[in-house]
């Protein structure tokens, strides 16, 4: 539709039931509508006879559909019809329209740096290789994106000299009965075969679901024997299984704002609207139980660890705080510590005040006071010059970089 809109756009936006992402998308979709106009979107819905049943395929009647994925026979049809799309997964055709996505390759490396940090000698991934849906909407197939991830995976424990140990799961047909028990004995004998300790980066959280109950089954101890971490912070697994995963955020509401910005231009009518693919920076590392001690064998240090995690993003503590909590002396626990880190106590607890301070930075709604106010610091002053101190940038700098980053324009690929 040509400039100078005469009424809503109907815009359809269609994700698989499996995934969580699709609302999350959509208030990327909602925050772009804000900036600019409003449309009238449509999501597939069965409402159990409440409401009219809604499908969004090729013969959907719309102005433009933001897809998961689609059938080349899909594309054809609304390519016909002049209906513009966008695709936000790697996965599928798409005859030329663009794509909005994760920067796989960063997911990848942030894993790796995580797990690194964990201390742990041993590294692994595992990932599905091939996907079978009777669904040909889904893009049953070898997996890109896990092959994008494991590439930055791989390339980032190589700067520490290490390498890990890959498995891709095979095909199976998902909508037979007792396919999830044949996965989960396929993942149980990769996680017994792997060595111990061992930093495990599972490819989503769906599977990284199922490593832990495996683990649980094995008498795996996760994490001192297993540390695991997923991607998509997706509630119902993160949380479906014990202890609960870490992972690393999807960036929704940015694919979605990037997807309702490229979808706007073809329905504009431009002359050459973006195609090729656009990659969001994935969001930040979420850790939970199931990496979030460091896999050492010395139970005095592990305990200490588990302390300054838990308490020093909310609490300044102080070393001889450590000292009176444990039976060794401080002179012994900068000893062990230096031994196991390669750094004392002290700085421990400020790295673990730093990561946690540059999460809260990265809320704007937050001003310094506040955050001062949450991590115990006397002032927004005190906090300002310990920041500076650490990272060599005032918290006002780092907040504008960070945000003009993510303003960046689109350059199409």
């Amino acid at each position: 539709m040509p400039a100078g809109f005469q009424s809503p756009l109907n815009v359809g936006i269609r994700y698989p039931v499996w995934s969580s992402y699709g609302p999350r998308v959509m208030e990327g979709i909602v925050d772009f509508m804000r900036d600019h106009e409003t449309w009238h979107l449509v999501t597939e819905n069965d409402s159990f006879g409440e409401m009219e049943a809604v499908r969004i395929d090729q013969d959907w009647l719309g102005d433009g559909v933001v897809l998961f994925r689609a059938t080349g026979e899909e594309l054809d049809a609304f390519r016909r019809r002049g209906t513009a799309v966008v695709l936000t997964s790697t996965e599928g055709p798409d005859a030329g329209y663009p794509r909005v996505v994760p920067d796989n390759a960063r997911v990848g490396e942030l894993a790796a740096e995580h797990l690194v940090g964990c201390a742990v000698p041993h590294f692994a991934f595992l990932a599905r290789g091939e996907t079978v849906y009777l669904q040909d909407e889904y893009a049953p197939g070898l997996r890109r994106y896990a092959r994008e991830r494991l590439t930055g995976y791989r390339n980032k424990l190589r700067e520490f000299s290490r390498e890990p140990v890959v498995h891709y799961l095979r095909g199976r047909p998902l909508w037979k009965k007792e396919t999830w028990r044949q996965v989960e004995m396929e993942v149980m004998a990769f996680l017994d075969s792997l060595p111990k300790p061992c930093g495990l980066f599972v490819v989503d959280d769906a599977l990284g679901a199922v490593a832990l109950r495996a683990a649980k089954r094995l008498g795996v101890e996760v994490p001192a024997q297993l540390a695991v971490t997923g991607f998509g912070d997706d509630a119902s697994y993160c949380f479906s299984a014990f202890p609960a995963l870490s992972t690393i955020a999807y960036p929704a509401r940015e694919v979605g704002y990037r997807a309702a910005e490229l979808l706007r231009s073809q329905m504009l009518g431009e002359k050459s609207p973006a195609t090729g693919r656009l990659e969001i920076a994935p969001g930040a590392i979420v850790p939970r139980e199931s990496s979030d001690i460091l896999a050492i064998a010395d139970p005095e240090v592990r305990d200490l660890i588990r302390h300054i995690r838990l308490q020093a993003p909310h609490d300044p503590l102080r070393v001889s705080e450590l000292a009176e909590r444990s039976r060794l002396s401080l002179t012994t626990i900068k000893a062990r510590f230096s031994a196991v880190l390669g750094h004392g106590p002290k700085q421990e607890i400020q790295r673990v005040r730093l990561m946690h301070l540059q999460s809260l930075l990265a809320q704007p709604s937050l001003s310094l006071s506040e955050i001062a106010n949450r991590m115990g610091f006397g002032s927004a002053h005190e906090l300002s010059r310990f920041f500076a101190t650490e990272t060599g940038q005032r918290p006002s700098e780092y907040r504008e970089k960070m945000f003009r980053a993510k303003a960046a324009p689109i350059s199409p690929s």
